[in-house]
């Protein structure tokens, strides 16, 4: 089972900037239920973070909050337990993640 890297309905999702997230709240509920999945988010989060601090590469994280859907498009620099980590400390709980789609690297565009 593989961790998705679209939404199925990727319109459904508005595009934001980092800095919009301290706006944001969040859900108490993981918005995937599957423990597999769940499983696979966090190895697919890692491997985003090493892309991102190795290569500068980007990805699309897409999420929830109680306020919407959204997309994000950031380079990851860590992932804790609980929350992905951004530039400038900004953080994302990895339980609003539903999907995760990597670009090319920086270096690359």
């Amino acid at each position: 089972m593989a961790f998705p890297a679209q939404p199925d309905q990727r319109s459904a999702f508005r595009l934001i900037e980092r800095g919009d997230l301290t706006a944001l709240t969040y859900s108490a509920s993981d918005q995937v239920a599957d423990p597999e999945l769940r499983q696979e988010r966090w190895k697919v989060l890692h491997l985003a973070t090493f892309q991102g601090n190795v290569e500068e590469r980007k990805v699309t994280l897409y999420f929830t909050a109680e306020q919407g859907r959204f997309a994000l498009h950031t380079t990851l620099w860590a992932c804790t337990e609980h929350a992905v980590v951004f530039k400038n400390a900004e953080e994302l709980p990895i339980r609003a993640i539903e999907a995760l789609e990597f670009h090319q690297s920086s270096e690359e565009e």
